[in-house]
């Protein structure tokens, strides 16, 4: 059966090929070919005996289901879907009544400045709202500005701990949001994720500290304090920016929202917000209350 739905009969010739008796028919897969499995298969079912032919035939039935069945799952050439794949190649005659492939692109945006307007409509508002949310680590900045003026050195280290939240919080996003387009989770599936993240990040960043902390006293000549401060807070802010990352993905899928529009935005200005709030409490607790 060709794209267009007709039952086509196919013959075998002399030779072994598959062919529906015209002559430009056999003249057609003769230049194309056809897979070597199916042209064995073709050619014993034409020279056996019942019991070959019908092997044959099941290894001929088995061999179309799963190239069907391969053709159907999405393509990866650049987030392209094509539909109306065929397991075998069909005649001109049937390729000029066949509808052609259609190649659809993975975005919604189309292409083009409507595309691109588009897009503008669609984000800009979020970006705007998360902006909005950024302003509000110049007011963490601010409020703790007495301790920055006392350790200077605290401020070096505000964009390592701002990029290492959101690389931590990059990576529990990216598996959530892979994980959700395979099915949709549970709620108890959902909480052992996050928990699962969540320990994970605390535990990774742990080991970093324990790095970290010795290399930017030794290395880098860093305050021990300082250096304590910044060893510490890696383990506290990979907890927490795991478990938005993980949690952030299910919340926005199950109200009903674009999670790759939303997520990572709105990931990276908690994380930089409340962040940049734990390094400097454990500024504060550790060299301000600790002294």
């Amino acid at each position: 059966r060709n794209r267009a739905g007709e039952s086509r009969r196919m013959f075998v010739d002399g030779e072994g090929r598959l062919s529906s008796a015209p002559s430009e028919e056999l003249e057609y897969l003769k230049k194309t070919g056809i897979d070597d499995y199916l042209f064995a298969a073709v050619r014993a079912a034409a020279a056996g005996g019942a019991t070959e032919r019908r092997e044959a035939l099941l290894l001929i039935s088995t061999r179309l289901a799963a190239e069907a069945e391969a053709a159907s799952e999405p393509a990866k050439d650049g987030g392209l879907r094509r539909r109306g794949v065929r397991a075998v190649k069909e005649s001109p005659a049937a390729e000029a009544a066949a509808p052609e492939e259609v190649e659809e692109p993975s975005s919604g945006g189309g292409g083009g400045v409507a595309g691109a307007l588009r897009l503008v409509c669609e984000r800009t508002g979020w970006l705007a709202f998360f902006l909005c949310g950024l302003l509000l680590c110049e007011r963490v900045m601010h409020s703790f500005g007495a301790l920055l003026e006392r350790e200077i050195e605290l401020a070096f280290f505000v964009p390592l701990i701002i990029g290492h939240g959101g690389n931590s919080g990059g990576q529990a996003v990216s598996t959530v949001i892979r994980s959700i387009g395979r099915r949709s989770p549970s709620a108890s599936e959902a909480i052992s994720t996050v928990a699962t993240e969540a320990l994970a990040g605390a535990l990774q960043s742990l080991l970093l500290g324990c790095l970290v902390g010795p290399a930017l006293h030794f290395f880098l000549d860093t305050s021990r304090a300082v250096s304590t401060v910044m060893a510490t807070t890696l383990p506290l802010l990979g907890l927490f920016s795991n478990c938005t990352g993980a949690m952030l993905p299910f919340l926005v899928t199950w109200a009903g929202l674009d999670p790759a529009v939303i997520v990572g935005p709105l990931m990276t200005t908690l994380v930089d917000t409340l962040g940049l709030m734990i390094y400097l409490s454990v500024a504060t607790a550790t060299l301000v209350h600790g002294s």
